[in-house]
C-alpha cells in the first residue's frame, strides 16, 4: 500500500492532468460531432428551447462528458478520503494541516451558503423554478458549492503561480 501511496504522491498530479486532457479531447469531439450530425442545431442554438420542440431530435452528445465528470468527481472524492485517512494514520502530527484545510473548506462552504439566496431573476432564476430540473430549495447549496469550488480553484492557481515564482528565484 505504501508503494501505491508513494506512486500517487509522485505522479498523481501528472496522471490526473493526462486523464483530464484525454477526457476533454474525447468530449470536444463528441460535442462537435453531435452538433454536425444533428439537423437544426449549431453552437448558437438555445438547447433548452430546442428540446421542447415537437420534432426535436434527442440530444445525447453531452452525455459522455456529464458521465465522465460525475465519475471523476466520485473517484476523486473516494481517493481523497482514502489517501486522507492513509495520511492520517502514517503521519498523525502532519494530519493537523489536513484537518485545518478541511475545516477551512467546510467553513468557507457554510459562509457562502449563508450568504446565498435563491435566484429569482435571469436565466438561473428560470432554471431554479422550472419543475423539470427539480432544484427547489437547493439553490443556495448549489451556489455555495460553486462559489467554494471557484474560490479553491482561484486559490490553487495563485498558489501555483507563487510557488513557481519562489522556486524560480531559489
Amino acid at each position: 500500500m505504501n508503494k501505491v501511496y508513494n506512486f500517487f504522491m509522485k505522479y498523481g498530479g501528472l496522471l490526473a492532468l493526462v486523464i483530464s486532457v484525454l477526457i476533454l479531447v474525447v468530449y470536444f469531439f463528441s460535442i462537435t460531432g453531435g452538433f454536425s450530425s444533428t439537423e437544426g442545431i449549431d453552437s448558437g442554438t438555445d438547447l433548452a428551447k430546442y428540446i421542447h420542440e415537437k420534432d426535436a431530435q434527442p440530444i445525447n452528445f453531452f452525455n459522455f462528458g456529464l458521465k465522465a465528470a460525475i465519475f471523476m468527481t466520485f473517484l476523486a472524492a473516494i481517493a481523497w478520503i482514502l489517501f486522507g485517512l492513509f495520511g492520517l494514520v502514517l503521519d498523525p502530527k502532519g494530519s493537523l494541516k489536513f484537518l485545518l484545510s478541511f475545516g477551512v473548506v467546510v467553513v468557507l462552504f457554510f459562509i457562502f451558503k449563508g450568504s446565498s439566496d435563491n435566484e429569482t431573476t435571469g436565466r438561473l432564476g428560470e432554471l431554479l423554478v422550472d419543475p423539470e430540473y427539480h432544484v427547489g430549495d437547493w439553490g443556495p447549496t448549489i451556489t455555495a458549492g460553486l462559489k467554494t469550488m471557484l474560490s479553491l480553484f482561484g486559490l490553487s492557481v495563485v498558489t501555483l503561480i507563487v510557488s513557481e515564482l519562489l522556486s524560480m528565484f531559489k
